[in-house]
């Protein structure tokens, strides 16, 4: 089979193409993102902003969260779902390709701001390998976002109320992990976006390697200490945390409920 003709490419395919048709999404995916970054910038100075700059990156991708509560609370409330369960396409091939076409707009989306942050407000950064390395972590992140966007959604009446309950989730978990704001706290360590920022911020500024150990917050120089967890542990967190995230939603995805 060509590849462009797997059901699952095609529906990404559509997805992303209805994405980029209206450019309302384009803007809330991005304005926000870009709107703190310059704050943060002209606030912070461009030397403290390469601390700051990682949070940026996984508001980005926190957005992907949002995106997919609204996407698939769609397609259950349109009865899209129940259509599919008699039709050759099926819930696996919607689920894949919208999982597909997310994660495709959320590399979009980190791109575009590493294009803003190194290219534009010239941020430092340790090398090119680091910054490729940065970017993989940034879209693992985003699929864990996914993940929890498809776990809202399941439990979400209509996508306005997905679209709520997202929002609701999101931004004050990236308060409390240190990601928009330097906090030192326990509590971070129970935050998916700590760890993936954390890592995102040593390698790509600080250019540790995977043996170092993690700090525990952003201030990394200042009041910061190290944990006992090094750099590759924190990898494997953010890894359990996006399979565990996936694994749900598919769960709550494939659960033949009526609506």
């Amino acid at each position: 089979m060509n590849f462009l003709e797997n059901k699952a490419i095609q529906i990404a395919i559509k997805n992303i193409k209805d994405k980029l048709r209206h450019w309302q999404y384009m803007v809330f995916s991005l304005g926000f993102a870009v709107m703190f970054t310059l704050i943060f910038y002209f606030f912070l100075g461009r030397t403290q902003f390469q601390y700051g700059f990682p949070g940026m990156i996984i508001y980005t991708t926190a957005a992907g969260t949002t995106s997919a509560a609204i996407s698939f609370a769609v397609d259950k409330t349109s009865g899209m779902l129940e259509r599919l369960d008699t039709m050759p396409t099926g819930r696996k091939n919607l689920f894949l390709g919208a999982l597909l076409s997310e994660t495709f707009m959320i590399s979009l989306q980190i791109l575009i701001m590493f294009i803003l942050g190194y290219a534009v407000l010239q941020v430092p950064y340790k090398g090119i390998f680091e910054l490729i390395i940065g970017f993989l972590i940034a879209v693992l992140f985003g699929i864990s976002s996914v993940g929890i966007g498809i776990i809202i959604s399941g439990i979400a009446k209509t996508p306005e109320i997905a679209n709520a309950i997202a929002l609701f989730y999101y931004m004050p978990i990236l308060f409390l992990s240190g990601s928009l704001w330097p906090f030192e706290s326990a509590i971070v360590f129970f935050t998916p976006p700590y760890w993936a920022k954390q890592i995102f911020l040593q390698i790509t500024v600080v250019g540790d390697g995977l043996l170092d150990p993690l700090y525990n917050s952003s201030l990394i120089g200042t009041t910061a200490q190290t944990i006992a967890i090094p750099i590759w542990g924190g990898l494997l967190i953010v890894c359990a945390f996006t399979l565990a995230f996936i694994a749900i939603g598919v769960i709550i995805f494939q659960k033949k409920t009526k609506f």
